[in-house]
């Protein structure tokens, strides 16, 4: 697992419920992250695909993601 998925999927461990790809990107920002929004978008689907995040469709229809609570 790359570093910035590291930081990614640490960024959703310590979130509470399920968070959009833009509420991640501007969370680490926040902390001084120097990460791209296509990054973080690439870094969930690699998590998703990988088992590590859970990932549903809001009522909006845009993805939301949360860690899981179990690594696979």
């Amino acid at each position: 697992m790359t570093t910035r998925r590291d930081a990614v999927h640490d960024t959703l461990r310590k979130s509470e419920g399920f968070r959009s790809a833009q509420d991640v990107y501007a969370e680490m920002r926040l902390h001084g992250a120097k990460i791209g929004l296509t990054t973080v978008y690439r870094a969930l689907q690699a998590l998703a695909d990988g088992g590590k995040v859970d990932v549903l469709r809001n009522d909006d229809g845009e993805s939301v993601y949360r860690a899981c609570a179990t690594d696979a």
